[in-house]
């Protein structure tokens, strides 16, 4: 399985990928850093790492719908994928290499894009004084797990979107599909959203993993 993983690392480029992220930590703490000066913008400086969360969240779960439309609905659409089913390896693992990559990608890039924005805030928030009272440590502490469970939330629901692509093999449907899941997710009603009940964040998860099992197990029967 790992060297499958590679082997879709070697044949697809994904210095792209690291465009994006800087561009997207970059925007998104320009964006909190507005809403930080603005008196009326943010009530505290938790409140500015929950939006700070949520908006790499939704960057990269629409992000992850790319990365499927790349790796998978296109090459069934373009039948190239026909080529690689060819080869002596069975296509349920083909599948899941290509599923593990995007999963794992997206863990590792919510995580770390996260990470640097927050530390950037920090910093300027040093500077400018924003909110002079820090968080207590256990707010940090209580951030640090969210960010990994809601990073693992997101790796299970960028998944979601494959199962609207894969109905008619489209590139479009699967990138607006994600955009109205994270829509939805982050739609706010009396100042709160779903996605900040984590509970919710993880059953979008479990649903995502869901729809990657029912691909692989479809793989066989895939109309191409």
């Amino acid at each position: 399985m790992r060297h499958l993983v590679k082997l879709e690392l070697r044949k697809n480029s994904f210095r792209g990928v690291l465009w994006t992220a800087g561009i997207a930590v970059l925007a998104i703490l320009g964006f909190t850093l507005l809403l930080a000066a603005d008196p009326e913008g943010l009530g505290s400086y938790e409140e500015a790492i929950t939006v700070m969360g949520m908006l790499v969240r939704v960057t990269f779960v629409v992000h992850a719908s790319v990365l499927l439309s790349r790796l998978i609905v296109d090459e069934y659409r373009n039948k190239t994928i026909t080529v690689l089913f060819t080869y002596p390896i069975n296509r349920k693992k083909l599948l899941l290499a290509k599923l593990l990559l995007v999963g794992a990608l997206t863990f590792g890039l919510v995580v770390v894009c996260d990470l640097l924005v927050v530390a950037g805030f920090y910093l300027f928030n040093e500077k400018i004084q924003y909110f002079p009272e820090l968080p207590a440590a256990d707010v940090w502490r209580k951030q640090a797990i969210l960010l990994v469970v809601n990073a693992a939330a997101c790796s299970g629901m960028s998944l979601i979107p494959l199962f609207f692509g894969m109905i008619k093999k489209s590139v479009p449907t699967t990138i607006v599909s994600s955009i109205l899941i994270v829509a939805l997710l982050n739609s706010s009603n009396n100042g709160e959203t779903l996605g900040s009940n984590v509970s919710v964040s993880i059953a979008f998860g479990v649903v995502g993993v869901l729809v990657a099992l029912l691909a692989i197990r479809n793989v066989e029967r895939a109309d191409l």
